[in-house]
């Protein structure tokens, strides 16, 4: 069946905007990642417009950095971004068009860290494109290299509000723009496939300027919800040992928060 995904990320500005708060949850998490870690060639999928990828440009060390996104709208904002960057740091990135169930780079084999963060494993909607995703992640990896994937902790609550139906609307949150001059509001409703594991989400994006106009429009977004055993199990079944499992970006232990951020090592 088709699934809504690509006009959520055509509003690349709105979406950097909506997505600015999430950046002081999770950057923290991924820098102290990445100098744990210390690796020599960093892969991460559904880069996005690099909210991510800029920041561990700025570690230490001198690591490549190379990203693959689906969305040529999102790879645009991306390079937009690199340009405003020291040339020493835009030359360490490699970006790449391609679905991460099917890519294949010229560096395969090679890449000892393969990030794939914030919800993004969610767009992989049927059980093959999920493990071809994470079978075609372990022959890019090389011996001993590790896949990183984090989502949220299902809320059994939420998703059963929405159950073969639309939910209640929810105010996700209100944005202020003061260079741009407005103030947008977000609100989504969700219909949960309990058969499909799938959240049908819809999004209502409303600015106010300061002008006295205003802007209302919807976008769709589908997101499989990923439970952790079925989590675990796509990293077993793919020939990944489970190094660690943590619930949140605060490092805490599964359980005590809420999220699922899942590392999985390739065998030696």
């Amino acid at each position: 069946m088709p699934y809504a995904m690509g006009e959520y990320y055509e509003r690349t500005s709105d979406y950097d905007l909506e997505y600015q708060s999430q950046s002081q949850l999770d950057i923290p998490f991924w820098l102290e990642l990445v100098t744990r870690y210390t690796p020599q060639h960093v892969l991460e999928l559904a880069c996005g417009s690099g909210r991510i990828g800029l920041e561990l440009l700025h570690l230490a060390g001198n690591f490549t950095l190379e990203g693959l996104d689906i969305s040529a709208e999102m790879l645009g904002a991306y390079r937009r971004k690199l340009e405003q960057q020291p040339e020493a740091l835009a030359q360490r990135v490699i970006l790449h068009e391609g679905d991460m169930s099917s890519y294949q780079l010229a560096n395969k084999g090679s890449f000892d860290l393969v990030l794939l963060p914030f919800n993004s494993v969610c767009h992989l909607y049927e059980i093959e494109q999920q493990l071809e995703t994470f079978q075609t992640t372990y022959a890019h990896l090389a011996p001993g290299g590790r896949f990183v994937v984090d989502t949220f902790l299902p809320d059994i609550d939420y998703l059963s509000n929405a159950l073969n139906r639309p939910s209640n609307v929810y105010l996700e949150d209100e944005i202020e723009s003061p260079e741009d001059g407005f103030t947008m509001l977000l609100y989504t409703s969700r219909r949960y496939d309990q058969i499909e594991q799938v959240q049908h989400i819809t999004w209502t994006h409303e600015k106010f300027f300061d002008s006295g106009e205003h802007e209302r429009y919807l976008t769709k977004l589908d997101m499989h919800v990923f439970f952790p055993r079925e989590l675990q199990l796509l990293f077993l079944s793919t020939g990944f040992a489970i190094e660690a499992i943590y619930g949140g970006y605060d490092w805490k232990p599964l359980g005590r928060g809420t999220r699922q951020i899942v590392v999985g090592r390739k065998q030696m």
